[in-house]
């Protein structure tokens, strides 16, 4: 704590003791309400409790992140190494198998890459 000017002897000790209550005060959770009022913790328990949605924005934005990477790499090696790789994918394990899956070249993809491609080279 900074001190902006000087107090004489035991004012300036009541005036500490005073923050340090404060600060306990402000740590344990309290405020200045006056006694009486109505606080706070009454109007957060009649407030209508709001559900939380699907985060719809979150979902698409993962997809569309997904499709441009897809897109990326089929612009990048080309449809027949795509296609070979996803294929190893498809014969390996159960996890592999849902990453060729998930990896295929779909029409979306498709449509993506011809758009990438010149931007690429």
């Amino acid at each position: 704590m900074t001190r902006i000017f000087n107090m004489p002897g035991t004012h300036q000790t009541d005036f500490e003791r005073r923050l340090a209550r404060i600060d306990q005060i402000h740590k344990a959770g309290g405020a200045f309400e006056a006694t009486g009022a109505l606080g706070r913790a009454y109007f957060d328990s009649h407030r209508v409790k709001t559900r939380r949605s699907i985060p719809w924005r979150g979902i698409a934005a993962l997809l569309a992140g997904m499709l441009l990477f897809k897109a990326t790499m089929l612009a990048q090696i080309g449809g027949e190494a795509y296609a070979a790789r996803v294929d190893l994918l498809r014969d390996g394990t159960m996890l592999e198998q849902l990453g060729a899956w998930v990896l295929h070249a779909d029409t979306a993809t498709r449509f993506a890459a011809e758009y990438i491609r010149p931007l690429l080279y």
